[in-house]
């Protein structure tokens, strides 16, 4: 039933930035990029829960709280990245949008690092 609703304000917020891009195209980026936005802020709720939950499985899985933690991060930074990335091209900005997955790209790298390193010591343990 939320995702019927999620849909609904979806469509009357493109709908609306359609209605508005010949005549005020101002007001059309913004009722898009307001609509996307509170789009993300509605999936918060289910988000959070799904987090929960997700701790809560790789607690009784015995999965380190380090490589947990990291792996929430690189999911938070691909969504985050993806939803600035299309905002940015919402707004014709496909150049920004770029070097936002760009950005994404090496902070997950970054952040990923550890986990990285530990594979790599344990295939060199195996040698």
């Amino acid at each position: 039933m939320e995702m019927i609703q999620i849909t609904t304000f979806g469509l009357i917020g493109a709908f609306l930035s359609l209605l508005l891009k010949k005549s005020y195209p101002q007001f059309a980026l913004c009722v898009a990029l307001i609509t996307g936005t509170i789009l993300l802020f509605w999936i918060c709720t289910p988000l959070g829960e799904l987090l929960q939950q997700l701790q809560e499985i790789a607690a009784q899985a015995g999965v380190q709280d380090g490589y947990f933690t990291i792996v929430l991060k690189v999911i938070g930074i691909a969504y985050l990245s993806q939803f600035g990335a299309q905002l940015c091209s919402d707004a014709g900005e496909s150049a920004i949008a770029a070097k936002i997955e760009l950005a994404g790209k090496v902070l997950i790298m970054a952040v990923a690092a550890p986990i990285l390193s530990a594979l790599l010591q344990v295939v060199m343990s195996l040698v």
